[in-house]
């Protein structure tokens, strides 16, 4: 039985206090027993796949014990497609950091808790593609036996450095300029407002688009804002929908950007290569300032200027980020919108699917650690997108937050359609 040890990145551990929660259905995965078999099968293949760790918030050496994998893997009655919510929300409710991965299969549908601090969205998405492999008997996936990179944060810095010399000073100092004026709103300084007494109470909205809305918005861009991506045009489409619902929003955006795309280098990265950046002043609803803005963060290696402050925060403090952050609330607030665009998953087309794509679900609830925070995350699966909206339920009305959802993936264009006409 073997006791060796892995040790942690900075960027993992920083994350080792928080979860990772996601459903995915209806789709065949062969029952409870092949489930624990694949698994086992995965975490037994060695550490680097990480399904065997112990994640450990007060240690970077965390132990390895794959027979451990199946502890929390259990079953609970079938549900269907409109139960999905209700179940991500109860098990979000009951996480314990001391649990590294817990599995519920429900009939067609998987639930899955993971430890933040395995990694960010690259590994549930591969978990669920090997769980889910029609194949009977399936080889062990390539991410499983290739090489890895354990700290990729120097390496993506430094190949970045020296790919654009010109820009290193703006990295060291974090002075990024600034994005074209017209698309920015001087931020005002907050007003002091009156707190009241708050406890987290996790809750997550979920629709999935018509079928083909993904080849719909990239028609609609070429006519309309053929300089604007994909990302940037539903992100708008969904912060217009939530206004539209009477959630009034901040002018701020903050998106999750994924340093994988700074790297030059063979190798996967398993663990946590994901930073948030907060944008003040800036119009959420604004497909073309959305646009500028990240686009303008990605030129200038923001990404990998965060991340490396994140992981001389973590060295500095040795403290993990908390889940949640704060224990009061604002008596009324803007909603605070951040944004996670997995983009298109292929390694999801070809699972064992039980149902058409616009009956089908992959929705993760992505608790915010501040009450006045909704995390949009959207994926493109199958030809059609998937979002979810993740919020505090005692702080803004599910049925608005839903209905807004709804609005958004009934037919995004035509709500910006509508806004480009009124401007």
């Amino acid at each position: 039985m073997s006791r060796a040890h892995y040790k942690a990145s900075a960027m993992d551990m920083l994350r080792s206090e928080g979860r990772i929660v996601c459903a995915l259905g209806p789709a065949d995965f062969g029952g409870i027993d092949r489930v624990k078999e694949r698994l086992l099968r995965l975490a037994s293949s060695g550490r680097e796949t990480r399904l065997g760790l112990r994640v450990d918030p007060n240690s970077r050496k965390w132990s390895y014990r794959p027979e451990s994998v199946c502890d929390h893997v259990t079953t609970s009655a079938p549900i269907g497609r409109a139960d999905v919510v209700e179940q991500l929300e109860q098990l979000s409710d009951s996480v314990s950091i001391d649990v590294p991965i817990r599995v519920v299969l429900a009939g067609e549908y998987l639930l899955l808790d993971l430890s933040h601090g395995f990694s960010d969205a690259v590994l549930p998405i591969e978990l669920f593609a090997f769980l889910a492999d029609p194949v009977a008997v399936p080889a062990l996936p390539g991410w499983a036996e290739a090489r890895t990179l354990r700290n990729p944060l120097p390496r993506a810095l430094a190949g970045w450095m020296a790919r654009n010399p010109g820009k290193v000073v703006d990295v060291l100092y974090g002075k990024f300029g600034q994005p074209p004026a017209e698309l920015v709103t001087p931020a005002l300084a907050p007003m002091e407002q009156a707190r009241v007494p708050w406890g987290r109470s996790p809750a997550v909205a979920a629709a999935t688009s018509v079928a083909g809305a993904p080849a719909a918005i990239r028609a609609w861009r070429r006519d309309n804002l053929p300089e604007v991506s994909v990302t940037s045009i539903l992100c708008a489409a969904i912060a217009t929908a939530l206004s539209a619902r009477g959630i009034s929003t901040s002018y701020s955006a903050g998106f999750l950007f994924d340093c994988r795309r700074y790297l030059r280098t063979d190798g996967i990265v398993l663990g946590n290569f994901a930073v948030g950046i907060d944008f003040e002043g800036i119009d959420p609803t604004n497909a073309t300032a959305l646009h500028e803005s990240v686009a303008h963060a990605i030129d200038k290696g923001r990404p990998l200027a965060a991340g490396a402050l994140s992981t001389m925060t973590y060295l500095r403090t040795r403290s993990a980020l908390p889940a949640i952050a704060t224990t009061t609330a604002p008596a009324t607030a803007d909603a605070r919108l951040t944004f996670s665009d997995v983009g298109r998953i292929p390694q999801l087309d070809g699972i064992a699917w039980t149902a058409d794509p616009e009956a089908s679900v992959f929705a993760p609830l992505s608790e915010p650690s501040l009450p006045e925070s909704i995390v949009i995350t959207a994926m493109h699966i199958r030809d059609v997108f998937h979002v979810t909206a993740s919020f505090h339920d005692n702080f803004f009305d599910r049925d608005a937050v839903q209905s807004a959802l709804n609005l958004a993936m009934s037919d995004p264009t035509a709500l910006l359609t509508a806004q480009e006409v009124s401007r």
